[in-house]
Protein backbone atom coordinates (compact mmCIF):
# COMPACT_ATOMS: atom_id res chain seq x y z
CA UNK A 1 0.00 0.00 0.00
CA UNK A 2 1.48 3.74 -0.85
CA UNK A 3 1.85 6.39 1.55
CA UNK A 4 1.59 9.52 2.24
CA UNK A 5 5.46 11.13 1.57
CA UNK A 6 5.18 13.90 4.10
CA UNK A 7 2.84 12.07 7.29
CA UNK A 8 3.53 8.37 6.21
CA UNK A 9 0.43 7.53 6.47
CA UNK A 10 -1.43 4.73 4.36
CA UNK A 11 -3.30 6.67 1.28
CA UNK A 12 -6.31 4.25 -0.30
CA UNK A 13 -8.54 5.94 -2.51
CA UNK A 14 -7.96 9.97 -2.13
CA UNK A 15 -4.52 10.90 -2.79
CA UNK A 16 -2.48 13.62 -4.71
CA UNK A 17 0.34 12.66 -7.19
CA UNK A 18 3.69 14.41 -6.86
CA UNK A 19 6.89 13.92 -8.39
CA UNK A 20 8.44 12.00 -5.89
CA UNK A 21 5.32 10.14 -4.81
CA UNK A 22 1.51 10.85 -2.79
CA UNK A 23 0.22 12.91 -0.48
CA UNK A 24 -2.59 12.34 1.44
CA UNK A 25 -5.84 15.07 1.51
CA UNK A 26 -5.02 16.13 4.95
CA UNK A 27 -1.17 17.00 4.03
CA UNK A 28 -2.02 17.79 0.26
CA UNK A 29 -4.79 20.67 1.74
CA UNK A 30 -1.52 22.64 3.78
CA UNK A 31 1.64 22.59 1.04
CA UNK A 32 -1.58 23.61 -1.87
CA UNK A 33 -2.31 26.85 0.27
CA UNK A 34 -5.79 25.37 0.70
CA UNK A 35 -6.02 23.94 -2.42
CA UNK A 36 -5.24 26.68 -4.44
CA UNK A 37 -1.98 25.26 -5.68
CA UNK A 38 -1.22 21.93 -7.51
CA UNK A 39 1.83 19.98 -6.25
CA UNK A 40 2.29 17.50 -8.91
CA UNK A 41 5.95 18.75 -10.10
CA UNK A 42 6.59 19.42 -6.42
CA UNK A 43 9.71 16.89 -4.96
CA UNK A 44 9.10 15.54 -1.40
CA UNK A 45 11.87 18.53 -0.30
CA UNK A 46 9.82 21.13 -1.71
CA UNK A 47 6.66 19.88 -0.32
CA UNK A 48 8.56 19.60 3.22
CA UNK A 49 9.42 23.67 2.93
CA UNK A 50 6.21 24.75 2.10
CA UNK A 51 4.61 22.68 4.67
CA UNK A 52 6.88 24.39 7.35
CA UNK A 53 5.96 27.59 5.39
CA UNK A 54 2.26 27.05 6.20
CA UNK A 55 2.71 25.81 9.93
CA UNK A 56 4.93 29.01 10.16
CA UNK A 57 2.32 31.84 9.12
CA UNK A 58 -0.21 33.03 11.87
CA UNK A 59 -3.51 31.62 12.67
CA UNK A 60 -5.30 34.92 11.51
CA UNK A 61 -4.62 34.27 8.10
CA UNK A 62 -7.33 31.09 7.76
CA UNK A 63 -9.32 31.79 4.20
CA UNK A 64 -12.50 29.43 3.78
CA UNK A 65 -13.11 29.04 0.05
CA UNK A 66 -17.18 29.86 -0.51
CA UNK A 67 -16.75 31.02 -4.51
CA UNK A 68 -14.28 31.14 -6.86
CA UNK A 69 -14.21 31.72 -10.12
CA UNK A 70 -12.26 29.59 -11.96
CA UNK A 71 -8.51 30.01 -10.73
CA UNK A 72 -8.77 33.81 -11.08
CA UNK A 73 -10.14 34.82 -7.38
CA UNK A 74 -11.43 33.29 -4.64
CA UNK A 75 -13.93 34.70 -2.06
CA UNK A 76 -14.58 33.87 1.80
CA UNK A 77 -17.70 35.81 2.43
CA UNK A 78 -17.41 34.51 6.14
CA UNK A 79 -14.28 35.95 6.76
CA UNK A 80 -14.44 39.26 4.22
CA UNK A 81 -11.86 38.64 2.08
CA UNK A 82 -10.96 37.77 -1.38
CA UNK A 83 -7.97 35.59 -2.61
CA UNK A 84 -5.20 35.95 -5.85
CA UNK A 85 -4.05 32.59 -6.22
CA UNK A 86 -1.23 33.50 -8.79
CA UNK A 87 -1.46 30.31 -10.33
CA UNK A 88 1.63 29.78 -12.38
CA UNK A 89 -0.44 29.17 -15.29
CA UNK A 90 -1.70 32.68 -15.27
CA UNK A 91 0.96 34.61 -13.60
CA UNK A 92 4.27 33.01 -15.75
CA UNK A 93 6.10 32.77 -12.39
CA UNK A 94 6.10 31.59 -8.77
CA UNK A 95 3.84 34.05 -6.42
CA UNK A 96 2.44 33.25 -3.17
CA UNK A 97 -1.10 33.60 -2.85
CA UNK A 98 -2.17 37.15 -1.90
CA UNK A 99 -5.37 37.88 0.32
CA UNK A 100 -7.11 41.13 1.00
CA UNK A 101 -9.97 42.36 2.92
CA UNK A 102 -13.09 43.48 1.01
CA UNK A 103 -12.88 46.74 2.53
CA UNK A 104 -9.46 47.19 1.02
CA UNK A 105 -10.82 47.21 -2.35
CA UNK A 106 -11.11 50.69 -3.87
CA UNK A 107 -12.38 50.01 -7.13
CA UNK A 108 -12.62 47.68 -9.59
CA UNK A 109 -12.65 47.82 -13.54
CA UNK A 110 -12.65 45.73 -16.82
CA UNK A 111 -9.37 46.85 -18.75
CA UNK A 112 -9.43 45.83 -22.88
CA UNK A 113 -6.42 47.54 -25.06
CA UNK A 114 -7.49 47.46 -28.48
CA UNK A 115 -4.88 47.62 -31.68
CA UNK A 116 -5.49 47.03 -35.19
CA UNK A 117 -2.89 44.86 -37.34
CA UNK A 118 -2.38 43.32 -40.63
CA UNK A 119 -2.84 39.24 -39.75
CA UNK A 120 -2.56 37.10 -42.94
CA UNK A 121 -2.95 39.78 -45.20
CA UNK A 122 -6.17 41.04 -43.44
CA UNK A 123 -6.87 43.81 -40.97
CA UNK A 124 -8.06 42.95 -37.97
CA UNK A 125 -9.22 43.79 -34.68
CA UNK A 126 -6.87 42.68 -32.01
CA UNK A 127 -7.29 43.04 -28.10
CA UNK A 128 -6.44 42.10 -24.55
CA UNK A 129 -8.46 42.16 -21.24
CA UNK A 130 -7.25 42.56 -17.72
CA UNK A 131 -9.42 43.43 -14.08
CA UNK A 132 -7.74 46.09 -12.20
CA UNK A 133 -8.28 45.87 -8.23
CA UNK A 134 -7.38 49.24 -6.84
CA UNK A 135 -6.51 48.95 -3.43
CA UNK A 136 -5.87 51.01 -0.29
CA UNK A 137 -1.73 51.15 -0.86
CA UNK A 138 -1.23 49.11 -4.22
CA UNK A 139 -3.22 48.33 -7.36
CA UNK A 140 -3.48 44.58 -9.04
CA UNK A 141 -4.34 43.02 -12.17
CA UNK A 142 -5.76 39.93 -13.19
CA UNK A 143 -4.55 39.56 -16.29
CA UNK A 144 -7.38 37.42 -18.90
CA UNK A 145 -6.02 38.02 -22.29
CA UNK A 146 -2.36 39.37 -21.89
CA UNK A 147 -1.41 38.52 -25.71
CA UNK A 148 -3.40 40.16 -28.49
CA UNK A 149 -6.10 38.09 -29.79
CA UNK A 150 -9.19 38.44 -32.28
CA UNK A 151 -11.82 40.17 -31.16
CA UNK A 152 -14.23 38.63 -32.91
CA UNK A 153 -12.85 35.23 -31.10
CA UNK A 154 -15.14 33.21 -29.07
CA UNK A 155 -12.04 32.99 -26.16
CA UNK A 156 -12.34 37.04 -25.95
CA UNK A 157 -16.14 37.01 -25.94
CA UNK A 158 -15.89 34.21 -23.12
CA UNK A 159 -13.03 36.51 -21.18
CA UNK A 160 -14.86 39.81 -21.52
CA UNK A 161 -18.00 37.82 -19.86
CA UNK A 162 -15.66 36.40 -17.31
CA UNK A 163 -14.29 39.69 -16.30
CA UNK A 164 -17.23 41.57 -16.53
CA UNK A 165 -18.75 38.65 -13.93
CA UNK A 166 -15.58 39.06 -11.79
CA UNK A 167 -15.84 42.96 -11.34
CA UNK A 168 -19.77 42.08 -10.36
CA UNK A 169 -18.85 39.68 -7.68
CA UNK A 170 -16.15 42.16 -6.47
CA UNK A 171 -18.58 45.22 -6.82
CA UNK A 172 -21.35 42.26 -4.72
CA UNK A 173 -19.09 41.66 -1.95
CA UNK A 174 -18.43 45.18 -1.46
CA UNK A 175 -21.78 46.19 -1.06
CA UNK A 176 -22.47 43.33 1.31
CA UNK A 177 -20.17 44.58 3.65
CA UNK A 178 -21.25 48.08 3.80
CA UNK A 179 -24.96 46.89 4.58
Amino acid sequence: MKKCLICSTPVKWIKFKCADGNVCKQCYEKVSANFTQTIKTKTKEELLAMLKDAQSEPAGTSFEISRKINQLIFFDDKNQQICLPNHKKYTKENLKPEIYSFTEISNCQVVEEQIERLVKKKQQQLGSIKVVLSLENETREIWLIPNYINRDSMAYKTMRSLAANIVAEIKQSKEDVAC
